[in-house]
């Protein structure tokens, strides 16, 4: 379902069935940015970035998850020290190619979107950059 959206917008997308699939595919290809489930077998979404950035310590991770708030910690490091962002599940379809944009840019412009941990809600709240 997200490869096929990101095909239909004409992004180049390599698939994986689990986190050691992932890195070998990373490992071929080397995309910009990687869209990855935090659970898979194998490696954890956590544990294929790390391997990935041992190649490319600029990779940049959109990390997708239905209950984020239990990786908090290790978002909040992931997106202060990488840049990564965090998708909840389900999203919608503008929200992914949005993400995926403001990534690809150098800084986050205005009018782009990202997840932010807020302390007050204790969620990941979507937020427009001003």
């Amino acid at each position: 379902m997200v490869a096929e959206l990101l095909r239909v917008d004409g992004y180049e997308v390599w698939t994986a069935r689990d986190g050691l699939q992932g890195y070998s595919s990373y490992y071929q290809h080397q995309a910009q940015t990687v869209v990855t489930d935090i659970d898979m077998p194998e490696l954890d979404g956590f544990e294929m970035m790390r391997c990935i950035r041992a190649i490319n310590p600029c990779a940049r991770a959109i990390y997708m998850s239905g209950a984020p708030e239990q990786y908090r910690r290790t978002l909040v490091t992931e997106t202060q020290s990488f840049g990564a962002a965090v998708l909840r599940k389900p999203f919608n379809d503008v929200h992914l190619l949005k993400l995926i944009q403001s990534l690809a840019s150098e800084k986050t412009k205005p009018g782009s979107y990202r997840y932010e941990w807020s302390p007050d809600q204790k969620r990941f709240v979507w937020k427009e950059a001003v």
